[in-house]
């Protein structure tokens, strides 16, 4: 079942990197980048929510008071610093989700590489948890929402033991001490987020933390212009407790669990939610495992320099982790950058884009997702370490030099 999943996942990925190098061509290509793109929108809403958090007044009655000046009064400025706030937070979620899934997908997430998913993980929930908690601050009618929902889902663990939802049974209950603790928790989640992030790509050699400049620059406009085209607003006015909320318009980005809280009960949306995620702990230990491959060494040419590469590792990010400046780009097997000339040995080729290497191609080239494998006409019965010799194509005869 998991082998048909990815595959699924695999067909669908090549389909749309192909409509996407149509459009964007293969260099700006989003799919390529979704960890940079993550990584920018992360910048963003940092960036975005200082300058809103400078015009916002941690009160009962001035927190919702300050933000409808910036979205009302100020709107020029104010009001678009907070749209491109929330439209790059749900972006973020987005790309991370994309790059989660890409990596599920190809099946990029074992063996040495579950350090990197499982901090990935967690980085993820962190963006989850500061994006719910950010959605309080208002103080309108969605974030009384979100707030009472959020107790009431809270109260049903045993630290808290229904203690949480009586600072919100009535108006007088909730008072400045409230709003000075939520943006405090708001400023040490994304810090949290970002600790967790520059752990998370230590473990990948050469990482790109941003994408192009010009498909940053795309992105950036992207995001402006939505804001000025669909304005965010408060939602229904300033909270009222004495009231309950009977709508709300939810960002489906970060609180389709509260959707799910409205039709069962909270400790079976407690379950589901603590499944899903040991699920995604454990996910690069069970089965079914992938077969072991076996370990390699590789000589690199002009440089004759010899690497390991460790089981299920990419030729590229062998050389890189050695720190050989091998030439690269989209790490997706999408642009050719990386291509260089076998000279001995064979590859298994993996995930790539037909366009960048022919079947022809194939049998003298290699690339970024390639895997060193056992010449099969070997006669020998020991396990040898091959060490296949690689050089670069004539075009740039330096690109593997030191």
């Amino acid at each position: 079942m998991l082998r048909l999943i990815q595959k699924t996942g695999q067909w669908l990925f090549h389909r749309a990197d192909a409509v996407f190098n149509r459009v964007f061509g293969e260099r700006m290509n989003p799919l390529y980048h979704l960890g940079a793109l993550s990584y920018l929108m992360v910048w963003v809403v940092v960036l975005t929510g200082l300058i809103v958090y400078a015009f916002f007044k941690t009160g009962v009655d001035e927190a919702y008071q300050s933000v409808e000046y910036l979205s009302r009064e100020q709107w020029w400025f104010g009001g678009v610093m907070r749209s491109v706030h929330r439209y790059a937070s749900d972006a973020m979620v987005l790309t991370m989700l994309l790059h989660v899934a890409r990596h599920f997908t190809f099946d990029h997430y074992r063996s040495f590489r579950w350090f990197s998913w499982v901090s990935g993980v967690i980085a993820l929930w962190l963006v989850y948890a500061s994006g719910v908690n950010g959605y309080m601050l208002p103080w309108d009618r969605l974030a009384q929402f979100v707030t009472v929902t959020t107790a009431e889902w809270l109260d049903v663990l045993p630290v808290f033991g229904g203690t949480l939802i009586r600072n919100f049974i009535f108006e007088g209950a909730v008072n400045d001490r409230l709003f000075s603790l939520l943006s405090f928790i708001h400023i040490g989640l994304p810090l949290g987020v970002l600790a967790v992030l520059w752990i998370h790509t230590q473990r990948v050699p050469s990482a790109k933390i941003m994408p192009p400049r010009v498909l940053s620059a795309y992105a950036i406009v992207a995001l402006v212009v939505l804001a000025l085209v669909k304005p965010v607003h408060s939602q229904g006015g300033q909270a009222d407790l004495s009231v309950a909320v009977s709508s709300v318009e939810l960002d489906w980005f970060y609180l389709p669990v509260y959707a799910l809280l409205q039709r069962w009960t909270p400790a079976g949306v407690w379950y589901l939610v603590g499944g899903l995620t040991l699920l995604a702990f454990l996910t690069p230990w069970l089965p079914p495992k992938r077969m072991r491959k076996e370990a390699f060494h590789m000589l690199i040419h002009p440089d004759n320099r010899i690497i390991a590469i460790r089981d299920g590792e990419f030729v590229l990010d062998a050389a890189l982790r050695e720190d050989v400046a091998v030439p690269f780009d989209c790490r997706n097997g999408g642009c050719g950058t990386c291509k260089a000339r076998i000279m001995q040995g064979e590859v298994e080729h993996g995930d790539y884009q037909e366009a960048f290497l022919t079947s022809e191609g194939a049998r003298a080239a290699g690339r970024c997702s390639a895997y060193a494998r056992r010449n099969r006409t070997s006669r020998s019965n020991t396990r040898r370490w091959r060490r296949p010799a690689w050089r670069r194509r004539a075009s740039t005869p330096r690109a593997w030099s030191r």
